[in-house]
C-alpha cells in the first residue's frame, strides 16, 4: 500500500493515509480544511499527501477534529505549528485539546484506562489553541457548506461532518467498516456504546452517497441504505 497516494472520495474531497488512521482533505477556492490530524509523527505523511494533490501545508487554514482520541489529535500541535491553521472541535472536548482539562484514556475499561494514564502524554501531542468550539447544527468556519452533527457515545464530543454539496458524510470513529461490513464503533474504546448507537439515528435524515471513516476505506455503494439497515438491526 502506498501511504502517500491520496484516496479520491468526491470532487474536492480526498483521504490521506497516516499511520493507523486517515485524514480527510476538503478543498475549495479558499484553501484546505483537514478533518483530523492523525497520531503523533503524521506531519510528514500529511505534507506528502498534500503535495501529491498539488497542494501544500501553507494552504491549510482549518483543522477540525472529530474527537479528542490521540490517533486523531496526537499530530495536531505539530500540524498547527507547520501551517498556522486554526482548530475546531466540539466544545465538550475543547478543554482536552487546549490543555485546560486532563487527558483522557481512550480505553473504556477503567482498570486498563488507569494503567495507561501515565503514558497518555506520549500519545497526545502538546496542547493547541481551540479557536472554534463547535455545537450540533453548526457549519464549519471557513467551510460553510459543511454541517456539524454531534454524535456522542464514542466520546462525549464526537462529531460527524456532512459535506452537503458532495453528499459525503465523514463519521470519524462513530462507525466501523471492517471486511466490507458496516458496524458500530469499537466497544473497547467507546465510552457509551448505547449512546453511540442512538446517535446514529441523527444521520439518517441526511442525503449522502459516501461515508468516510477514520480507519477504513470509504463506503461508496448504498451508503445511506446500509446505515439504515444497521440502525434497524441494532435497535435497542
Amino acid at each position: 500500500m502506498n501511504l502517500v497516494r491520496p484516496v479520491a472520495v468526491a470532487p474536492g474531497v480526498y483521504q490521506l493515509r497516516v499511520i493507523g488512521a486517515r485524514v480527510t482533505v476538503l478543498f475549495d477556492d479558499r484553501g484546505v480544511v483537514l478533518v483530523d490530524a492523525g497520531p503523533r509523527a503524521s506531519l510528514g505523511l500529511i505534507a506528502a499527501g498534500l503535495w501529491a494533490l498539488d497542494s501544500s501545508l501553507d494552504q491549510v487554514r482549518l483543522v477540525v477534529l472529530t474527537h479528542h482520541h490521540p490517533d486523531h489529535s496526537g499530530g495536531l500541535a505539530k500540524l498547527v505549528e507547520a501551517t498556522s491553521a486554526q482548530v475546531a472541535i466540539h466544545r465538550r472536548e475543547a478543554g482536552i485539546v487546549n490543555g485546560n482539562e486532563p487527558l483522557r484514556a481512550p480505553l473504556r475499561n477503567p482498570v486498563l484506562a488507569a494503567i495507561g494514564q501515565p503514558f497518555l502524554p506520549l500519545l497526545y501531542g502538546h496542547p493547541a489553541t481551540v479557536h472554534y468550539p463547535l455545537d450540533d447544527g453548526d457549519t464549519l468556519p471557513m467551510a460553510e457548506e459543511v454541517q456539524v452533527v454531534h454524535t456522542p457515545g464514542h466520546t462525549p464530543g464526537s462529531i460527524c461532518l456532512y459535506v452537503v454539496s458532495k453528499k459525503v458524510l465523514i463519521v470519524g470513529d462513530a462507525l466501523q467498516y471492517r471486511f466490507g461490513r458496516l458496524g458500530l464503533p469499537a466497544s473497547t474504546v467507546t465510552q457509551d456504546p448505547q449512546q453511540a448507537r442512538e446517535s446514529l439515528k441523527k444521520l439518517l435524515p441526511l442525503d449522502f452517497d459516501v461515508i468516510c471513516f477514520s480507519h477504513f476505506p470509504p463506503l461508496r455503494r448504498d451508503a445511506r441504505g446500509t446505515l439504515q439497515r444497521l440502525v434497524e438491526n441494532t435497535a435497542s
